[in-house]
């Protein structure tokens, strides 16, 4: 009887647990990136890390992308980079280490810690741009600039999503030629 007992028990939880599950699954397509740990959310302030996955980076962090990462270090910014699975492209993020040197570069507010004002979070899609601020279409046009200079090019639909020139690119994306 006793046994019984446990089966049935463990037949009611399962319904809770796949419950459960599907939240989480529901939550990581809605935002992966709460669900995935960040990369620098260890790191002094300033710091920079690139998380190096499967397809993006596979041979390591690109060149490119540390060039990148300490021409903004210069100009008080840190570059926040993390592979995406499921294109092998990189989704970016540009955080201000020093407001006053990336008031120099870049517009709108600048607190310390907090990310550079690009309309979305690194990671959110927007289908509307013509509502962003003017602020927000110069920090986008900038980061294109920058990421371009340095062997990266800009993926349709997504300010923070890049791709580095002569990698493959995954089977979802946008023939970049056609842009």
């Amino acid at each position: 009887m006793h046994s019984t007992h446990r089966t049935t028990t463990a037949t009611h939880r399962s319904p809770w647990l796949s419950l459960a599950a599907a939240a989480l699954l529901a939550a990581c397509v809605q935002s992966p990136q709460a669900a995935v740990p960040q990369p620098g959310a260890a790191l002094p302030s300033g710091a920079t890390s690139v998380v190096q996955e499967h397809g993006c980076g596979a041979n390591g962090q690109p060149a490119a992308l540390r060039s990148a990462q300490d021409g903004l270090k210069a100009q008080g910014m840190a570059l926040k980079a993390r592979c995406d699975l499921q294109t092998g492209a990189w989704v970016v993020q540009v955080i201000v280490v020093d407001g006053m040197r990336a008031s120099k570069v870049v517009r709108g507010p600048l607190a310390d810690g907090g990310e550079v004002d690009m309309g979305t979070p690194s990671g959110v899609l927007t289908s509307a741009t013509q509502n962003l601020s003017p602020d927000v279409h110069y920090n986008r046009q900038w980061l294109r600039a920058l990421m371009a200079h340095h062997q990266f090019d800009n993926l349709p639909g997504a300010w923070w999503h890049y791709a580095q020139r002569g990698a493959p690119a995954g089977a979802d994306d946008t023939d970049l030629a056609a842009r």
